[in-house]
């Protein structure tokens, strides 16, 4: 390694670390809370928009969800989930619909996932995140049960 790329490598970890230490770490675009947009997204008329509320929080190499979900009475009630990037299903408890949730992350600004019930792929999702970090599109492909199968999409905003 020359002289000028060490110097240019060890400028560039002071710069990061500097950052850090002034408590202004590189922000996840993914992470944070999320409203749905009502007036950019379809919503089915049983859902409201206080019930499409998302939190995503940090986790090495994953992400903790927690959103409202309904229990099979239709009480309300909270699911939160820990998941890896790393595309293995993992449990998803609370959730009449899934039993699996298999995370990858693509980019910073992307995470796509395959969602499973009784082992079938029940639906996929994609999470896009605008550049400015500002809005979030969730795409959903539904393949299970047929009668049910279509594609949503829903916009949701930094809260």
């Amino acid at each position: 390694m020359s002289a000028r790329t060490f110097f240019l490598m060890a400028a560039l970890l002071g710069l990061a670390t500097g950052l850090l230490a002034q408590g202004n770490p590189i922000r996840d675009p993914i992470m944070g809370t999320w409203k749905v947009n009502v007036s950019k997204t379809k919503l089915d008329p049983r859902q409201s928009a206080e019930a499409l509320t998302r939190t995503h929080e940090p986790i090495p190499n994953g992400i903790i969800i927690t959103r409202p979900l309904l229990e099979a009475g239709g009480r309300p009630t909270r699911g939160s989930w820990r998941l890896q990037f790393d595309g293995k299903d993992y449990p998803v408890h609370g959730d009449l619909n899934l039993d699996t949730l298999a995370l990858r992350r693509l980019d910073l600004y992307t995470m796509e996932a395959v969602a499973k019930k009784d082992g079938k792929v029940h639906n996929t999702m994609r999470w896009d995140v605008s550049k400015d970090g500002k809005t979030l599109t969730w795409t959903s492909k539904r393949i299970l049960p047929p009668d049910r199968a279509g594609t949503t999409v829903r916009v949701y905003d930094r809260q």
